[in-house]
């Protein structure tokens, strides 16, 4: 799964989970300051990606909000998981 699969995956999830338009969710976007997610939403956006794609839970640091750093995260551990199944 290459960043823009992901970087799409990722918005849809944000965009459905919020009910926002999908072209209110782009990288810079914060999800807490631009899209006024609560703690609960973050939590249930948290499962949902680790649910999705198969990765750990993110840590709750302020800079885990944004878009660009989940794709970030995500792309990182599945390379980490496909490269222990090698």
């Amino acid at each position: 799964m290459n960043y823009d699969d992901i970087y799409q995956r990722a918005k849809e999830v944000i965009a459905d989970y919020l009910r926002v338009e999908e072209n209110e969710v782009n990288l810079e976007t914060d999800l807490v300051e631009d899209l006024c997610a609560d703690s609960i939403a973050l939590v249930e956006l948290g499962f949902k990606f680790s649910e999705i794609f198969s990765i750990p839970m993110m840590d709750a640091q302020p800079e885990s909000f944004i878009v660009k750093n989940i794709v970030d995260f995500v792309k990182d551990n599945i390379k980490i998981k496909d490269s222990v199944k090698s």
